[in-house]
């Protein structure tokens, strides 16, 4: 499998606190079945410089491979961030202070989960003026989107991708946000499953479970694709056909 969602690089932000608890998760990772794991570290605007893409995060990834490698744990790590969303996101990106998962033109980005759809949606729009496809995290967790889903249809047509969280799917943020998560893979609106995890005890990556889920309540075609196949388009940085969804009305 392939996460292309994850906090576990050491320090960073509020995932792995430390390099043990990182290396736990990364083990925890390959146990579960992931051989391929994006490092998603939040950048927002209004945090430090820390946060965003510059020498020093390429530093902290290239220690975090060589302590995987130490620690024999065959993990193969790939850069990349969690995008907050804001008027500032698109120059930032332009300027190379916010990158797409694994360098590719798939941007990961997150809202604030009580925003406005229409706020979203035109920071969307200016991301995909620059030819870029993002990759919004986590929409069945939005506030605006469990009340309006239609809202799904919109940035699909754009061509914007869905990330689902595996802990939605799994229920363990709410019976809303599991409901909302089970229609988007029913209806093909998500394009891929992906763990954000921010600790080796709640929010693990541990993967195999929501595996068995999307096995059993849906296909094993559906796990596949959802797990590996479209996760390995992303950080291959291929062209993804735009396949239509059943729309929600």
């Amino acid at each position: 499998m392939i996460d292309i969602h994850a906090h576990i690089l050491p320090g960073i932000d509020d995932g792995a606190p430390d390099m043990d608890s990182a290396l736990e998760m990364a083990a925890m990772a390959v146990e579960s079945g992931v051989s391929t794991l994006a490092v998603t570290p939040h950048c927002m605007d209004f945090a430090s410089r820390r946060n965003f893409w510059d020498q020093q995060l390429e530093m902290e990834i290239a220690n975090f491979r060589h302590r995987l490698k130490k620690e024999n744990i065959p993990l193969e790590i790939l850069p990349g961030m969690e995008i907050f969303g804001t008027h500032k996101t698109p120059a930032y990106i332009r300027q190379g202070k916010m990158i797409g998962i694994n360098h590719s033109q798939y941007p990961l980005i997150e809202f604030e989960f009580y925003n406005y759809a229409s706020q979203s949606t035109e920071i969307l729009q200016q991301v995909v003026d620059l030819g870029l496809r993002p990759v919004i995290a986590h929409p069945e967790r939005y506030q605006y989107v469990q009340q309006d889903p239609a809202i799904l249809n919109m940035w699909a047509e754009m061509g914007c991708l869905l990330q689902v969280n595996k802990g939605s799917l799994l229920g363990s943020f709410g019976r809303t946000e599991q409901a909302l998560a089970f229609e988007m893979v029913g209806r093909g609106f998500a394009f891929a499953v992906a763990s954000d995890a921010h600790s080796p005890v709640m929010r693990t990556t541990w993967m195999k479970d929501v595996q068995r889920l999307l096995k059993e309540e849906f296909s094993p075609a559906t796990a596949k694709k959802l797990l590996e196949t479209n996760p390995a388009k992303i950080i291959n940085n291929e062209t993804i056909r735009w396949e239509e969804p059943h729309w929600f009305r």
